[in-house]
């Protein structure tokens, strides 16, 4: 049953009318009506009711590159105009087939359209027969993917990420892609889907394979979807069935990198292992010896003793193997851009470690940097918000604009009210998420939830108990009345006296810095990552990076992201609670710079729960599939200075003047702090730190207080 509209993120092939091609009176938008032949989920059917034809209206077409002029209805040529576009559109489409997705829109109470979205154009293969042809979907492993992976998917049932793009819940694919190889087994593939699928053999039987030579003009790519004719997919079926088994050793003998890749003189290894962190974290050419000629160099001894303090020890050796996060950062710049967004990517990874490990994340800066969009893109790209395969809207985003006349949190969860014995929740919706969060068949599910304008009413006191809360690691639990009023409460049953807040359920704050909003304490702070989103130097760097950024034309599975389950968030995290996470050096630092806090303040030093909380940072930072993290260690430790320790450095100069200086050029800049970070150069460059400081000297010279 189809509401008020409807999205199905499978890609259709479509054959377009000719015939139908013509123009709507009243928008002036060419139209085409579009034959769908290839397998439809059985949602979409069912809809559908036995039509298997669709629209396609000029706008969508014109996305997807067609060129067409519009024109108005009082236009004096607005007929031959008009025959002249269409015209144009029956040869433009005579020789192509068009991939698209669908929605379904009800505009009145009795009738439903369907219109085709997102399209992209194809070439017709040779052999297509306009009356009997069919395609069929089969997912294609990108090439980079790496073997060892592949293998696991195929002979191990690890979740594919891979096939994001197949999103055809009932059946799993017939054969599988990979390096111009087609795998299959002799009674087909089984699989289960959840969030991604999980492909395997039936019990007893092997992966058969073998060598894609279909032309490429036979087939139909988008994305990591190929759609295959039925009769070249046949073909393929009935030789994987006959096939000989293709043994999992075989198969990594046969496509890993090594095996594939010419030799050449003095390779670089290839690692697929972390090395423990016991070995080092600096680039190869510092610690490895370097062959010149025959004559082998060494750092000096110095070097490499100021090296080891690099160690890690946080982490065993482990595979790399994409897990899915590096597919969902990118993910989430997909969306960005989709959204004519443009973020840096070290402002999206910073986000991302920041929700998984902080309580609280709070996005500051000035009003249109796009602080709140980014929160809503995020939980897109976790597939949050939208609808589900069913139809229905997924409610696991909740976007609350904060009020300025807030003053406890029963302007934020509600109150109970003794008159009527009845509990009655803020109009907000918070409590009602957390409850639906906290069932049982939910706790495989994330939630967001995003406080807008967190700072337009004093946090501490709205607050307040989420504050307490949200430092505890478990037993998180929400009070919405006394217990001793349990029994005379009416919707007790609906309402109960206290609700769980899982680890599934994450909370960000967006603050700008004006003279409209309150400050934060030092209480709010010391829970909350403080990340101000970079702003480009000058308006021509913004306009550059934009227009590049928005004519890259987003991937196809960007527009096709089902929600990530709580276990496959929770394998991105590292939270070990046998290591801090720290390395030597580091300590060092944030003790030398607590020894320099003592002298103003001996109150002010960084506490026990902040440097967990970095060290914690710095054990989650993302890495690819070569083993490189996504954000520099050095970076991600001046970001952890400047976020969790530096916003709490505001006071008048009497206090600060000691560690920062006064001065207003950066020439001029001498300070202890600024000291501490040339002894440990080793540790970062510091250079978002130096900032800071640079702003805070400046500050205090010219009005005697930092902020």
């Amino acid at each position: 049953m189809i509401r008020d509209s409807r999205i199905w993120n499978s890609v259709i092939i479509g054959k377009p009318v000719i015939e139908s091609i013509d123009v709507d009176i009243n928008s002036q938008s060419l139209r085409v009506q579009v034959d769908m032949i290839s397998i439809l989920p059985d949602s979409m059917h069912k809809a559908l009711d036995g039509r298997r034809q669709i629209t396609i209206w000029g706008k969508d077409l014109m996305l997807a590159g067609f060129p067409d002029e519009l024109v108005t209805t009082s236009h004096f040529r607005q007929f031959e105009i008009n025959e002249s576009r269409k015209s144009r559109a029956r040869e433009f489409f005579q020789s192509r087939l068009l991939s698209f997705t669908v929605e379904a829109v009800k505009k009145d109470t009795q009738r439903v359209y369907f219109n085709g979205k997102n399209v992209a154009f194809h070439d017709t293969p040779p052999t297509f027969n306009p009356y009997t042809s069919q395609f069929t979907p089969i997912p294609m492993i990108a090439k980079d993917v790496p073997a060892e992976r592949v293998q696991r998917i195929l002979y191990e049932r690890l979740p594919s990420i891979d096939f994001l793009s197949y999103q055809y819940p009932e059946d799993p694919p017939l054969i599988l892609g990979y390096r111009n190889h087609f795998f299959g087994c002799k009674s087909g593939w089984l699989g289960e889907l959840r969030q991604h699928w999980r492909i395997y053999c039936p019990e007893g039987e092997e992966v058969t394979c073998v060598p894609d030579e279909i032309p490429e003009s036979q087939m139909l790519k988008r994305g990591n979807l190929a759609f295959l004719l039925d009769e070249d997919l046949n073909e393929i079926s009935n030789h994987l069935l006959y096939g000989e088994p293709f043994p999992a050793n075989q198969f990594i003998n046969r496509f890993s990198a090594s095996s594939l890749a010419p030799l050449t003189p003095a390779p670089r290894a290839q690692f697929v292992k972390f090395p423990t962190i016991e070995s080092v974290l600096k680039v190869e050419s510092i610690l490895a010896p370097l062959l010149v000629g025959q004559e082998m160099i060494r750092p000096p001894k110095e070097q490499v003793s100021e090296e080891k303090t690099f160690k890690v020890r946080a982490f065993e050796a482990q595979e790399v193997v994409d897990n899915g996060e590096q597919t969902f950062i990118n993910d989430l710049n997909q969306v960005a851009l989709s959204n004519q967004l443009v973020y840096d990517m070290e402002d999206l990874v910073n986000f991302h470690i920041a929700i998984k490990t902080g309580a609280l994340v709070v996005l500051a800066g000035m009003s249109g940097v796009g602080k709140s969009q980014l929160v809503i893109n995020y939980a897109r790209a976790l597939g949050l918000s939208g609808v589900d395969e069913a139809g229905e809207e997924r409610k696991q985003f909740l976007f609350i604009p904060v009020r300025p006349p807030w003053n406890d949190d029963a302007d934020l969860i509600g109150f109970y009210d003794a008159v009527h014995k009845i509990y009655r929740p803020a109009e907000t919706g918070l409590v009602d998420l957390l409850i639906e969060a906290s069932k049982e068949d939910n706790i495989d599910k994330l939630y967001l939830i995003c406080f807008d304008e967190m700072n337009l009413a004093r946090v501490e006191h709205y607050f307040s108990q989420f504050l307490s809360i949200l430092e505890l690691s478990e037993d998180r639990y929400l009070t919405l009345y006394s217990e001793k009023l349990a029994p005379e409460v009416y919707n007790r049953h609906e309402y109960s006296p206290r609700v769980p807040i899982g680890n599934n359920v994450f909370f960000v704050g967006t603050v700008n810095i004006d003279e409209s909003s309150f400050q934060f304490s030092d209480k709010v702070l010391d829970r909350a990552n403080v990340i101000n989103l970079k702003i480009y130097e000058s308006l021509r760097a913004w306009k550059s990076v934009f227009e590049e950024r928005a004519a890259e034309k987003p991937s196809d599975e960007g527009a096709q992201l089902s929600p990530v389950p709580g276990k496959v968030f929770a394998s991105w995290c590292n939270n070990s609670p046998t290591e801090i996470g720290l390395t030597d050096d580091e300590i060092d630092f944030l003790d030398e710079l607590n020894l320099a806090l003592r002298k103003i303040d001996k109150n002010r030093v960084v506490g026990y729960r902040i440097i967990r909380q970095i060290g914690s940072y710095l054990k989650n930072i993302p890495c690819n599939v070569e083993g490189q993290g996504f954000l520099d260690r050095g970076k991600a430790f001046d970001l952890q200075l400047v976020q969790r320790i530096m916003t709490k450095f505001k006071g008048p100069e009497c206090d600060l003047e000691q560690l920062f200086g006064k001065y207003r050029d950066r020439e001029q800049a001498i300070s202890p702090i600024l000291k501490l970070f040339e002894k440990y150069h080793t540790v970062s460059t510091f250079s978002n730190s130096r900032d800071v400081c640079h702003k805070k000297a400046k500050e205090l010279l010219d009005h005697g207080y930092a902020s």
